[in-house]
């Protein structure tokens, strides 16, 4: 069977985070009414670590970078998205040999000097993801290798130009379908 997950991204019209806030909780409301078949608000509820949660049967995610918004809804297992604007000015070397387990920065240290930017958000992406998956605290993850898990999937989209964006799952995701909403 193929799985399939679907990202729905929007562009906040809002730079301003308390005005963004609204529009974006909206989206989120509105997609897990229609997840659910129901027109009755859904209450979101957080954990002690403010994952959160709603008491029916789906699980969701919800990142955002810079105006782009990125929401997953699972019906099937917890989920996690994270989306990151690939700047290419940060200094990612810097920030690797800092933040990431040894074998992560021996990786992009291998990697021509173009091709680093690129490479670190896939990795920092995967990370986020992965803490918003388990619920946890990202600083807890960044010196962690995903690759040393096994029960966890990651995959990530290239369909998104100029940003990272990675899924976490605890089940095997195939194939990445993007949908918009609103003017992108």
């Amino acid at each position: 069977m193929i799985r399939e997950i679907n990202i729905w991204l929007n562009s906040n019209p809002h730079k301003n985070k308390r005005l963004a806030k609204p529009y974006s909780d909206a989206i989120l409301q509105q997609l897990l009414q229609n997840t659910l078949n129901t027109s009755q608000p859904v209450q979101i509820k957080k954990n002690k670590n403010g994952k959160p949660f709603v008491d029916e049967p789906i699980y969701f995610s919800h990142s955002n970078c810079r105006q782009l918004h990125a929401y997953v809804i699972s019906t099937e297992h917890e989920i996690g998205v994270d989306v990151e604007y690939i700047n290419k000015k940060r200094p990612v070397m810097k920030l690797a040999s800092r933040y990431f387990h040894s074998k992560e920065y021996q990786i992009l240290a291998n990697l021509p000097a173009s091709e680093r930017s690129q490479m670190f958000f896939k990795q920092w992406t995967h990370k986020e993801a992965w803490c918003k998956l388990d619920g946890g605290n990202l600083w807890s993850y960044l010196n962690k290798s995903s690759d040393d898990v096994s029960t966890m999937y990651l995959c990530d989209s290239s369909q998104v130009d100029g940003f990272a964006v990675a899924i976490a799952s605890p089940e095997k995701i195939d194939k990445i379908r993007i949908n918009s909403i609103g003017n992108q």
